[in-house]
């Protein structure tokens, strides 16, 4: 009997939407399939590295971190395949999205894409993204989001408000101030309807105007709160701008809208291409067909009922995860049985066939997933699909120092590591960072000997090298400046001699 393949997701864990459609649910589903091991890693979690050499099959979902680039070519090394998952398009965010300040930064498209072309695949959500990154020339798998279960029809009690809603993030919000001046005026000739928003409270103002007992704002909270709320809802709206970042978006929230019998009514577009309009759903293209179609619906609940038992069914029979991760993990297959052997792979980037893999690199990836996996920190979830988020203090402490990191409070920043570091003083990635905060703070003296310290813990990382060799070419610049202040008729020295 062959080995199970054993295969290995690294990203970000929590309660999302993305988190759970792209993450949780699918190594769930993957780890109830025959002839596999499936293994969750939180993207920060000590033995994320162990892991990732160690699989046969590694999938990093949306990661931008440079450490992944160093991964993605050990493994070529070691002659395992490297998949990254894609799910937005970048150089299309827009200003209201609450990652624009990140996602915008041109390092963050560059990076992005040189993980593209050392993995030896992409997978993404949508035949939109497909499209846009097909020109890099990478192979390309198309996951499109499935759901995990789809609940009995819940029928909604007669009479009362007919129940309009909408929920999302931050990111929609100029979708929804397009359509929020039609909606405003419509709920005014409304005296049976009340819009219903889930949403950061930032939305409020897009509905000041509206009446009072006919719009109400909840929190938002977990995707399985959300998926309950939309449990008493009667319509619910897609707006999509035409712009380029929406035509990457997946159709999950005709998913959620359709498994919860709430009619879908969504911008027409590539995203929404799937709904048959007029039977799994309806599709309007502006304001004016947006407000005939709740109208109809209004005047129409028993037509409304037949969308969303077509819609229900449509996505039942053709939309849950069980139906399709068989294909996932045969993608995931071939690329192994693919994958040649390391002395003889070239490199994804056109150079020459690596040299072997160093003796530290072989050493690093000798432990196997199945001795991993009993350290402590994993849980197993399922028969064959284990789970290991941030454990203990200094994971959790690292990850708050990122946290702050991204609000840009570095001193907060340091002190997390300082914890981070005092819980596991062997930790790279921690002293790294550590190193980063001091040497924002202006103490690189004691900056170096953090990624010194990270260095010789990890001599397979990239991160605490590199962090020394900025360090010291600010040190050069610095007293180059001061030598040519004093004296700048005299050439500076260089690491090269002079010619003869």
């Amino acid at each position: 009997m062959a080995d199970p393949l054993g295969l290995v997701l690294v990203g970000s864990f929590g309660n999302s939407g993305d988190q759970i459609y792209r993450l949780h649910q699918p190594a769930a589903a993957l780890g109830q399939l025959e002839g596999v091991e499936v293994h969750e890693i939180h993207a920060n979690a000590r033995p994320r590295d162990a892991a990732a050499l160690a699989a046969d099959v590694l999938v990093l979902l949306m990661g931008m971190d440079v450490e992944l680039l160093r991964l993605a070519h050990q493994r070529r090394l070691l002659g395992r395949p490297t998949v990254l998952e894609v799910n937005d398009w970048l150089p299309g965010v827009q200003h209201c999205n609450p990652v624009y300040a990140n996602w915008s930064d041109s390092r963050a498209w560059e990076l992005l894409t040189r993980l593209m072309a050392q993995c030896d695949a992409v997978q993404v959500s949508s035949r939109g993204l497909a499209k846009r990154l097909a020109p890099l020339g990478h192979p390309l798998q198309v996951l499109d989001n499935q759901l995990s279960q789809v609940p009995p029809l819940q029928p909604r009690p007669p009479g009362g408000r007919v129940r309009i809603g909408w929920g999302g993030s931050a990111g929609h919000l100029d979708d929804l101030a397009a359509i929020a001046p039609a909606l405003v005026a419509w709920l005014w000739r409304q005296d049976n309807v009340r819009l219903e928003l889930m949403a950061d409270p930032i939305y409020e103002g897009l509905f000041a105007a509206a009446p009072p007992d006919r719009f109400r704002l909840h929190q938002p909270g977990s995707l399985d709160h959300y998926l309950q709320w939309l449990e008493g809802l009667h319509i619910g709206l897609g707006p999509l701008l035409p712009t380029e970042y929406n035509a990457c978006r997946s159709d999950v929230k005709y998913l959620e809208y359709a498994s919860r019998g709430v009619v879908p009514v969504m911008q027409r577009g590539p995203t929404y291409a799937a709904v048959r309009d007029g039977e799994t759903g309806l599709l309007f293209s502006d304001d004016d067909e947006l407000l005939a179609l709740l109208d109809g619906l209004v005047a129409d609940p028993d037509r409304g009922q037949r969308l969303a038992d077509a819609a229900h069914r449509h996505v039942r029979d053709q939309r849950l995860l069980e139906q399709h991760v068989p294909r996932q993990l045969s993608f995931y297959r071939q690329l192994l049985e693919r994958s040649p052997a390391p002395a003889t792979r070239s490199s994804a980037l056109g150079a020459p066939p690596p040299a072997p893999p160093p003796p530290a690199l072989l050493q690093a990836a000798v432990m196997p997933l199945a001795a991993l996996r009993h350290q402590p920190g994993w849980q197993q979830r399922g028969p064959r699909h284990w789970y290991r988020d941030l454990a203990g203090t200094a994971e959790q402490q690292l990850q708050a120092g990122l946290e702050a990191i991204q609000r840009n409070r570095w001193p907060q920043a340091l002190e997390h590591f300082r914890q981070s570091t005092a819980a596991d003083p062997a930790d790279p990635y921690a002293l790294v960072f550590l190193g980063q905060a001091l040497e924002r703070l202006d103490r690189p003296h004691l900056a170096q000997q953090a990624y010194e310290r990270a260095a010789s813990l990890d001599p397979l990382g990239s991160r605490p090298l590199r962090a020394l060799a900025t360090l010291h070419q600010r040190n050069a610049d610095r007293w180059a400046a001061a030598a040519a202040a004093l004296n700048p008729e005299t050439p500076l020295p260089t690491s090269k001699p002079p010619p003869p």
